[in-house]
């Protein structure tokens, strides 16, 4: 098949952590079938990466060179919206941003299917541009897109609207598909899509050696959370967590890896708190020593008030690290309580009982057996995407002419990368 992606939630050059999981999906589909992705930009990022090297941009796109998955052509298209009001339109402006440019790479790429992340404004302007070609289209939905977003205001009538034209709705989770349902989505059109975990990057390794690797005191407990430095992760739960371990005079080590726009106001809550010597944030990580830092911890905690399957948390389990996390989307449907811990949201008096019995427990665990879940190869999850967007092609049938291109084609910044 041929398979056109398209979502912001993808890496670029200003953010190459920016939706590594998609970047994983897009290398394991790549494997199997001829792939490429539209990504819609936000204009200030936009903005800033041109203003970063105003000259190199009128002889080289700050984009090019840049590989995020190699052998897949990747389309960066600047998405303009008027910040933080009317985001019920921002579908309409997401499309009148890209309209041109997404036309002309379906036209010419002419895919047998569209694959988007994100229900709004992503998921919308894939489904329209697709079927404005005949072509099925199929939204991936990660959690908040559903959970958060569209539980209320003008934003949640949107997004249903936007998901009801889709062919097909991949949630990651059984709680995603459970609300879809409970929103009037036919569970026909509903599939969960598990996403699957790189076995050559993320697997078991011995703690010391990692440590050894990243520079670290072999005894002394390490606490890892990973994730970006945003509101729905609540971060100054786990901040306060810590703050509770260290006035019972526990010794451990907290890394926060990860880089957003909450990062000044969580340095200063660990300054004010007087846990420098405890915890650091070290920004974002590279995939390879990303799963060194889960190998080397004793565990990882998540403290967000809303998730879908939490990638951080396939990623530890693969690599034999148990994990403490708040009890919300599907979190419940990996975890193993002979192994983990699940704790209430924003309750983080709670959340540091439970990061302390993982790490001094009182009594010793006798735990056998394997685990009830295990993270998904990312080969198993390479194919139930085919078979399911495979299932939408022969469904709609032969792809009739797509539309036609405009007259004068826009100016569009493309990086493609050699196998």
């Amino acid at each position: 098949m041929r398979i056109l992606f398209f979502s912001y939630a993808f890496p670029n050059p200003s953010q190459p952590g920016l939706g590594t999981f998609n970047r994983t999906m897009l290398r394991g589909l790549a494997t199997q079938h001829e792939v490429q992705a539209v990504v819609p930009i936000p204009w200030p990022t936009w903005l800033r990466q041109r203003w970063l090297a105003p000259r190199a941009w009128k002889s080289t796109s700050p984009w090019t060179g840049y590989e995020a998955v190699p052998g897949v052509k990747t389309t960066y298209l600047p998405y303009y919206y008027p910040p933080k009001v009317f985001r019920d339109q921002y579908n309409q402006c997401l499309w009148w941003s890209v309209k041109q440019a997404l036309l002309s790479e379906i036209a010419q790429f002419r895919p047998d299917a569209v694959l988007s992340y994100w229900a709004h404004p992503d998921g919308a302007v894939a489904v329209k541009a697709a079927h404005a070609c005949g072509i099925p289209a199929a939204v991936m939905l990660g959690g908040s897109d559903i959970l958060v977003l569209g539980r209320k205001g003008g934003r949640r009538q949107a997004i249903l609207n936007g998901l009801k034209q889709a062919d097909l709705l991949l949630p990651v989770s059984q709680d995603i598909a459970a609300t879809l349902i409970s929103d009037g989505i036919a569970p026909e059109r509903i599939r969960v899509a598990p996403r699957g975990i790189d076995g050559d990057v993320f697997g078991p390794g011995d703690r010391s050696a990692a440590r050894k690797r990243l520079g670290l005191d072999e005894r002394t407990p390490l606490i890892v959370a990973v994730g970006r430095l945003v509101p729905v992760k609540d971060w100054p739960n786990l901040i306060e967590a810590c703050q509770f371990l260290a006035k019972q005079g526990r010794t451990f080590r907290c890394i926060i890896l990860g880089s957003g726009e909450l990062q000044p106001i969580l340095t200063q809550q660990i300054a004010a708190a007087g846990l420098q010597p405890v915890i650091e944030l070290r920004g974002p990580q590279p995939q390879a020593m990303l799963a060194d830092w889960y190998r080397a911890a004793n565990v990882t905690a998540l403290s967000s008030i809303s998730e879908g399957i939490p990638n951080v948390l396939l990623e530890s389990l693969a690599c034999g690290t148990p994990f403490v996390a708040t009890s919300v989307g599907g979190i419940p449907e990996i975890a193993d309580q002979r192994f983990d811990r699940l704790v209430p949201p924003r309750d983080p008096q709670v959340f540091a009982a439970a990061l302390s019995e993982k790490i001094w427990p009182t009594v010793t665990e006798q735990v056998s057996g394997a685990r009830r879940f295990q993270p998904v190869p990312l080969s198993a999850a390479t194919n139930g995407l085919t078979v399911a967007l495979s299932q939408i092609v022969e469904k709609r049938g032969p792809v009739r002419a797509v539309v036609s291109l405009p007259a004068t084609a826009p100016k569009v910044l493309v990086v493609e990368s050699a196998i």
